[in-house]
């Protein structure tokens, strides 16, 4: 509604109680004393504007009415000779003015009272939402605290590790990589040694994780463009994508997206997020990679983002487990160690980012990680 508009609703009810008022003035003016009735039930129809500019506007509408009746209405009292029934219409004024200072008074304080359960409901609104982001705060901070109980354990534990696992799986590798050479390609026990350097890649791959995760390395940022990236890792997991009849879809956005990042370990956040989403399509299906940016003020008041959206249509992860799949040993994999997602959030983390995960089961995941633009931050 325009401001001329505004301005005219705003008139059109003292407009109408002006109108009514003078209607009922002019009848009773025109009105020869000797219908006495008549004279009568035209004064109380004075009490219908008196009434409802109350309703309207309170006291000040309710007296407001009352003075402009007496206004119109008192020449008429003294100037036309009424006899004895001028005191009966003299009384008539007073009680004009009590009853749209009593409708007035009674409107106000409904009113008051109106406006104090707004505040109430709209504090008790703030309170439930400081509540409840306090909540969510203690709930982040007591999935972090859960998170580096995790890592100090896995701390102590990865030294020893490092010691007692490593060195005899060295070992172990060059003892059947020599014993390998007495048995030819074909020969029935050459595929059983090719298992057994297998799994001994495999455990030390679960180690490198453990390790990983365990004494992360500090990222040296740099300006990276996060397209450039992307690019090469679709190339990278293309091979990947066709075994398993994935078939990947980039799409991303026009303007800025360099990033301060480490290219290595930006490469294997996102490298981690795309292998799972692979993993996660046995039957084959699409993987859609994009990019976009997120204005300032869109993600708590912060400058603008970058966000990567990996959007698969794989199996989908259980709502009971969403919470839990960036915790580290957490996995859905019969052979999966748990630490791939855990470390993906912690290189995120490193580079003051955040990432997040939505799913369906049998529809699909999304993962969206969200970077800072190029001097957007301090860092």
């Amino acid at each position: 509604m325009s401001s001329s508009a505004k301005r005219w609703a705003r008139w059109i009810r003292p407009a109408l109680l002006v109108a009514v008022i003078g209607l009922i003035t002019v009848s009773h003016d025109l009105t020869p004393l000797t219908r006495q009735a008549q004279h009568d039930i035209l004064v109380r129809l004075y009490y219908f504007p008196i009434v409802v500019g109350g309703l309207w506007f309170g006291v000040r509408g309710g007296l407001g009415a009352a003075a402009l009746i007496t206004l119109v209405y008192l020449p008429h009292v003294l100037i036309v000779d009424h006899g004895p029934m001028i005191i009966g219409y003299v009384l008539e004024i007073p009680i004009f003015l009590a009853v749209g200072l009593l409708i007035g008074l009674v409107v106000d304080r409904q009113e008051h009272y109106r406006r104090g359960l707004e505040i109430q409901a709209e504090t008790l609104a703030q309170s439930h939402h400081d509540l409840r982001e306090q909540t969510r705060l203690l709930l982040e901070k007591e999935t972090q605290l859960r998170r580096a109980d995790r890592l100090s354990a896995l701390g102590q534990l990865s030294a020893g590790l490092a010691h007692e696992i490593r060195n005899p799986l060295g070992a172990i590798k060059g003892a059947v990589e020599i014993l390998q050479e007495d048995y030819p390609t074909g020969h029935p026990k050459a595929e059983f040694y090719a298992i057994l350097l297998k799994e001994v890649e495999r455990l030390n791959d679960v180690l490198t994780n453990f390790l990983s995760f365990a004494r992360p390395v500090m990222p040296h940022l740099a300006p990276l463009d996060v397209r450039t990236v992307l690019t090469a890792l679709e190339g990278l997991t293309s091979g990947q994508a066709r075994a398993h009849r994935v078939q990947i879809f980039t799409s991303f956005h026009h303007g800025p997206s360099r990033v301060m990042a480490d290219e290595t370990l930006l490469k294997q956040a996102f490298l981690n997020i795309m292998l799972n989403a692979v993993e996660a399509m046995p039957a084959g299906g699409d993987l859609a990679i994009s990019t976009r940016l997120s204005p300032a003020g869109a993600t708590g008041g912060r400058p603008e983002w970058v966000e990567v959206v990996f959007d698969d249509t794989g199996l989908g992860v259980q709502e009971e487990d969403l919470g839990r799949i960036f915790d580290p040993f957490f996995t859905t994999k019969r052979d999966g160690t748990g630490l791939g997602l855990a470390i993906t959030h912690r290189i995120i983390e490193n580079h003051h980012g955040t990432i997040r995960v939505t799913s369906q089961r049998g529809k699909g995941t999304t993962f969206v990680v969200t970077l800072p633009l190029e001097g957007a931050i301090r860092v």
